[in-house]
């Protein structure tokens, strides 16, 4: 008797399990979204799109390069093909995460909000890029909302916007704006320098009896007279939120010169950068400008590990 129960239920259970496998739950609208652009097969992007837009957008005999929806449909699986580590999310905070080790970055594609309203669902979409573990800050934060329905038990993409957003409430986000606009101010100011740096010695060899000039309007080559001025006071010029210092060419010919390219906002903690008649090129944060040639950092080197004995 004993038997005999248990060989029921395990019938019973198989029967239970059988029915499961044979009736997958039913695909949700971000499972939907997932097969569109992640898919390996090419027709499941059409088949998410409404009638009305598969036979307006997509004609038979177009490729991927002759068609932008379907170079856009294949954006997912190329980067797949390229060795890209992805991985797609039917659940939680993340619909999908794109981790390159080697270069320490980490890409995410974030889910605002995933509301489901009878056969229409809202899904808001955000963009989001990390570099050694830190969010790398971009002017405009995008978001993307899909609007899909159920048509069929299939989901259809029947509304796409792209937004943008500029969260000015949000400290973290303003601090790491400012951040990025003052990196970029700096290497503005660092490829100028680099340039002036390059003139001279052109300026000074092609000239030897003037030698340096302390004219910053000389620098993008000779003046219309011929030969670069050479100008014993100083000339200062104001870019890219740093001010340009040129003096010390006295004489004739000049053979000194200091170059200096200093913050105008001195609170912002930014680099500044000086030069000489040596040409090397280094920098300070923080201080005064003249202490840059006395204890600036030489640009593109590495400073000495700290000696831990000390």
């Amino acid at each position: 008797m004993r038997r005999l129960c248990l060989d029921v239920l395990i019938i019973i259970m198989a029967g239970i399990t059988g029915s499961a496998q044979s009736s997958p739950p039913p695909q949700s609208a971000r499972q939907a979204l997932i097969e569109m652009f992640m898919s390996k097969n090419g027709d499941d992007f059409a088949k998410h799109l409404p009638d009305l837009a598969r036979q307006s957008l997509i004609h038979k005999g177009e490729t991927p390069d002759t068609s932008v929806v379907l170079r856009i449909a294949t954006l997912g699986r190329g980067l797949a093909t390229q060795g890209e580590h992805i991985e797609t999310f039917d659940v939680g905070p993340n619909i999908l995460v794109n981790e390159q080790p080697d270069r320490h970055e980490r890409f995410e594609v974030a889910v605002e909000h995933d509301s489901l309203m009878g056969d229409q669902d809202e899904i808001e979409l955000s963009i989001h890029n990390y570099k050694d573990g830190q969010e790398q800050m971009i002017p405009v934060v995008p978001r993307l909302i899909f609007t899909m329905k159920q048509e069929k038990d299939i989901w259809k993409l029947i509304d796409l916007t792209v937004a943008a957003h500029v969260p000015l409430t949000d400290p973290d986000y303003l601090k790491g704006l400012r951040k990025q606009q003052n990196e970029a101010n700096e290497n503005a100011a660092q490829m100028r320098v680099n340039m002036i740096v390059s003139s001279q010695a052109q300026n000074s060899a092609a000239h030897p009896e003037v030698g340096y000039t302390c004219s910053l309007l000389n620098m993008v080559g000779d003046n219309p007279a011929g030969a670069p001025s050479n100008e014993p006071g100083q000339a200062s010029e104001e870019s890219n939120g740093y001010r340009f210092t040129l003096s010390g060419c006295a004489g004739t010919p000049s053979k000194k010169y200091r170059l200096t390219a200093a913050p105008i906002d001195q609170d912002a903690e930014q680099k500044t950068f000086c030069a000489d008649e040596s040409g090397q090129v280094k920098f300070v944060t923080g201080g005064k400008p003249s202490s840059c040639f006395s204890s600036g950092q030489l640009v593109d080197t590495v400073p000495p590990p700290a000696n831990l004995d000390e």
